[in-house]
């Protein structure tokens, strides 16, 4: 049977050969199952997928904190590939809080997974800037105080939330790096120029 450890090495290994890798979204076991049957490497979980396999639409509080737990380890355990959970903005605002999310999701069974910088509240969508690093710095020691070594992934959420502000995404994506996340992501960029604007600004 594969250690914790061991997926967590394998996991991080993707992220440092040459290339890429996909990482297909599982939404309970049995697509974990399924997608390990193709040959993917690793797996990520979907709040959406989970939402919507549960009947509801996606969005702030759709899903709770409990659910996303059950469902991370549902799909940690139903094969042997490493896991990566979308832990969305960590059920948190204040950045303790946010990052105390982090070992109960590696108690469930992952060996990786992100923290956003989207708020759920549609009015101030993303975080302000000092407090979105502030979280990703607090998921960060976190992540490192586990005994293996979590794969912690930092999202700046601007595109997904109606802000195409190229230059703020990449001043997050930079001080998220600083702070010591693993891996980058900012979901909703456009186009091939955004693309290579983001991976050319970050490590």
């Amino acid at each position: 049977m594969t250690t914790q450890q061991e997926k967590a090495t394998a996991f991080r290994a993707l992220h440092e050969r040459a290339g890429v890798f996909i990482i297909p979204n599982a939404w309970d076991a049995g697509s974990a199952k399924l997608l390990a049957s193709l040959g993917f490497e690793a797996l990520a979980s979907t709040s959406l997928g989970l939402a919507n396999a549960l009947g509801r639409v996606d969005g702030e509080g759709a899903v709770s904190r409990g659910e996303l737990l059950a469902n991370c380890e549902q799909i940690a355990q139903a094969t042997p590939l490493p896991v990566s959970a979308d832990l969305e903005n960590c059920y948190a605002h204040e950045p303790r809080a946010a990052a105390a999310l982090i070992p109960l999701a590696a108690q469930a069974g992952v060996v990786g997974g992100s923290i956003e910088d989207a708020t759920g509240d549609e009015a101030r969508p993303i975080y302000d800037f000092a407090l979105a690093v502030e979280r990703v710095h607090a998921a960060v020691e976190a992540a490192r105080s586990l005994p293996f070594a979590f794969v912690l992934t930092a999202r700046a959420d601007n595109f997904m939330h109606g802000r195409r502000d190229l230059d703020d995404t990449i001043r997050r994506l930079q001080a998220f790096e600083k702070a010591g996340a693993d891996v980058l992501y900012a979901p909703g960029l456009r186009d091939l120029a955004a693309i290579r604007a983001v991976v050319a600004a970050v490590g």
